[in-house]
């Protein structure tokens, strides 16, 4: 592990949704920290909020959702300025790759490679 403080640090996480009935609460309190050269996945039953919670660290929730806590890239805070400051980071610093993976590379090019592409077309080294 690194010296220097994590790349992306979730703290406190909660997500809940506006719904016709009243509040859903799908995430509550999540936290973690990813360290330079780290890689993160998140396991879980089906339904616990592994994808929530990712989405709400990109910024890909729908619009009837509400997000509570900090999502720190590099040391700044990436949601407190919404859609502003959480865009110039999608998909340039911070990524996923969504369930069924499997359904949409190509199973004839290495898979590290079809990570790195989008990497490179946004800027990111290697």
């Amino acid at each position: 592990m690194s010296t220097r403080g994590p790349v992306l640090r979730v703290e406190d996480l909660h997500v809940w949704f506006d719904l016709p009935g009243g509040e859903l609460h799908a995430v509550q309190g999540v936290s973690f920290e990813l360290h330079a050269g780290e890689r993160l996945g998140l396991v879980g039953e089906s339904g616990c909020g592994k994808t929530t919670s990712i989405l709400a660290v990109m910024g890909l929730l729908p619009p009837n959702a509400s997000v509570a806590g900090r999502v720190y890239l590099d040391g700044s805070d990436i949601l407190e300025g919404g859609e502003t400051t959480v865009a110039p980071h999608r998909w340039k610093d911070v990524a996923m790759v969504f369930q069924g993976a499997m359904n949409a590379f190509n199973p004839v090019k290495r898979i590290g490679d079809q990570i790195a592409e989008p990497m490179e077309l946004h800027g990111t080294a290697k």
